[in-house]
């Protein structure tokens, strides 16, 4: 059994409403007309990993194994979060496909699907205040906040070979870790957590977001298309540097000129040069010190899980998953 399908089997039953919510919010609008059943239903069909309602109701069941109705709305809320950036982030990266399938604007185009983005953000926010925190949809509205400003980050940063690390780590804290810092510090405020542990859980939450995302970007060095559902070397092709773009662009000048022609290759030329770059990253041994990065912010994570005041079977799934996300290969 794989880490991340241990800590599923802890929150099944949970999971199983989350999943009641999304397809009732796919019915209340299938009657509005075709296309939004059609749509709504495609961008919620689509299978995902359900980290982030995992890690939030995981959160909440380390101080009380009994989840009430204010738990699954948060879980919920940000598992429509993370589909809503997912629908703008392919709409603004022209993707074709996620997860294997085609993306909402590939089959509607753009214009419907950041409506349809938009729908899902707002909708996500209805279920944060069904938890009735004040302090929690205060969070939620910094971390939508954060998702936009990441996006508009990355957009200005497009095809800049001299991109720094801090600035890149500043993106992706706002496009990925923010999310995941909101998931664990909200199960554990709405499980009765101490503030002290709240804290300790956003921080894990923060670090496994910023190792997940880099991680992610080693992906699209190792991986192969069939398995990530996108085409290997997308991001450099799409004038997106990552942490191993950065780490060989600042180490090797030849590397860095063969980017800055990539990022001024006409479309149609781009992808056979981004995987000639790609290998040439690989090979060169920056792949594997991005992953030496990600590896400590990975055991960050785990250290912020063992300054909690708890010891259970819900945090040591916490540390397990934090295991699994060095090891995931989609």
């Amino acid at each position: 059994m794989s880490d991340k399908t241990e800590l599923s089997s802890l929150v099944n039953d949970e999971l199983l409403m989350v999943m009641f919510e999304l397809n009732n919010i796919s019915e209340q609008h299938s009657s509005e007309s075709n296309l939004n059943e059609n749509i709504i239903n495609h961008v919620l069909s689509i299978p995902g990993k359900q980290l982030r309602p995992s890690v939030t109701i995981i959160c909440s069941k380390i101080w009380n194994e009994e989840v009430d109705d204010r738990v699954i709305k948060m879980a919920t809320a940000v598992e429509l979060l993370h589909i809503a950036t997912l629908v703008h982030d392919d709409t603004v990266d022209f993707a074709e496909t996620r997860r294997g399938e085609k993306t909402a604007s590939n089959i509607w185009g753009p214009h419907i699907a950041v409506l349809v983005g938009d729908f899902l953000f707002a909708t996500s926010a209805e279920y944060v205040c069904d938890t009735g925190s004040i302090r929690l949809i205060k969070q939620f509205a910094s971390t939508i906040s954060d998702l936009a400003k990441g996006e508009l980050k990355e957009i200005e940063n497009s095809n800049d070979v001299n991109i720094k690390e801090e600035d890149y780590l500043d993106v992706i804290f706002k496009k990925t870790a923010s999310l995941f810092a909101t998931s664990s510090m909200s199960g554990a405020l709405l499980g009765g957590a101490e503030e002290k542990n709240i804290q300790s859980l956003y921080s894990y939450g923060k670090n496994l977001g910023l190792g997940f995302q880099i991680f992610d970007d080693v992906l699209d060095f190792e991986g192969t298309e069939n398995k990530l559902g996108k085409p290997v070397g997308n991001d450099l092709k799409n004038g997106i540097m990552t942490y191993p773009s950065i780490i060989a662009r600042s180490k090797d000048k030849k590397i860095k000129n063969d980017i800055e022609e990539l990022f001024n290759l006409p479309k149609k030329d781009k992808e056979i040069s981004a995987k000639e770059i790609v290998n040439t990253i690989k090979r060169s041994g920056y792949v594997e010190e991005s992953k030496d990065k990600a590896y400590k912010l990975i055991h960050s994570s785990i250290e912020n899980i063992k300054s909690i005041s708890k010891n259970n079977i819900y945090t040591d799934s916490l540390e397990n998953l934090a295991y699994y996300s060095m090891k995931r290969d989609k």
